[in-house]
């Protein structure tokens, strides 16, 4: 098994849980609220390590409660938190989430996330071998994207780029990416079209696979397209399920599974990810995966 390094986000997550959407200026009343850490690196991180990943991570948090929650959630899972940073007089991210018929609507304050530093990304790969697996998503400092990946590249490692939040800025980092893991709205950001085979034609990356929700998800590699759909699922919440693909699916490639192999695995990781409240917390177990493929 290969190592996983995760450069990302780490946000505290306040979530309310609806009927439905308020309108503007409405004031509703929900059923249930939830504290949690979450931010798209963490719940990553999370999935990969509950699987049994071997997970370092990179991201920065304030000298707060919330920071300390954070880490120690990352800590109970076995999560190398070493080049975790904390800054003095910035507080630690925060998502404000609610949820209304298993869709959601998230507001973001990132925070410590944009703090980080091309010193802290050199000392965070220093001991990285050639295979090994590298992530970074959108919610962290800008400038560091390219760079990381680049770095991460030019010493062997896998890299994958989950575009969340996507932004034309990224377009710069492509020639550093060996898989692009959008959703459809982040791919048609990136390439400036709506049609999912077409946005997957156009985007730079050897290996692309994009989520299609509830339909699956769109693997592109060189010519070839595959079109899987998804497992038939009660949604409770959507919440986090991006990241459930993407840090079971570094796992599965860290255990050398193929591309396909690892995503169609993925892909059942996320399904079932959203039959449960939460993020970080609701990321399955290898053995709740097993049992729900033997039943699905």
């Amino acid at each position: 098994m290969k190592d996983i390094y995760i450069l990302g986000s780490l946000n505290m997550d306040l979530t309310l849980y609806l009927d439905r959407f308020p309108e503007k200026g409405e004031t509703l009343k929900g059923h249930s609220f939830r504290t949690g850490a979450g931010g798209k690196g963490l719940n990553q991180a999370i999935a990969a390590a509950k699987l049994g990943g071997h997970v370092h991570f990179l991201g920065a948090v304030g000298q707060d409660a919330f920071g300390e929650q954070m880490l120690q959630q990352l800590t109970r899972y076995g999560i190398d938190v070493s080049h975790v940073q904390k800054r003095a007089g910035i507080p630690s991210g925060v998502a404000l989430i609610q949820v209304a018929n298993g869709e959601n609507e998230i507001g973001l304050d990132l925070g410590a996330n944009e703090t980080l530093t091309s010193g802290e990304v050199d000392d965070f790969l220093k001991d990285a071998k050639p295979g090994d697996f590298f992530m970074i998503q959108g919610e962290n400092n800008p400038d560091i994207l390219p760079i990381s990946l680049q770095k991460a590249h030019q010493k062997g490692l896998f890299t994958i780029l989950n575009p969340a939040p996507a932004s034309p800025l990224m377009k710069g980092a492509l020639p550093f990416v060996d898989l692009i893991t959008p959703n459809e709205t982040e791919a048609a950001l990136l390439t400036g079209e709506s049609d999912p085979d077409k946005a997957a034609e156009l985007l730079q990356v050897n290996q692309v696979a994009i989520t299609l929700g509830g339909k699956g998800y769109l693997y592109r590699k060189g010519g070839n397209v595959q079109k899987v759909p998804a497992a038939v699922v009660k949604v409770v919440d959507t919440t986090g399920a991006g990241d459930a693909f993407c840090g079971s699916l570094v796992y599965f490639l860290s255990c050398g599974f193929s591309a396909e192999g690892a995503l169609k695995l993925a892909s059942q990781y996320a399904s079932l990810k959203t039959t449960r409240k939460g993020t970080s917390i609701a990321m399955p177990t290898k053995e709740e995966l097993q049992s729900f493929i033997k039943n699905h």
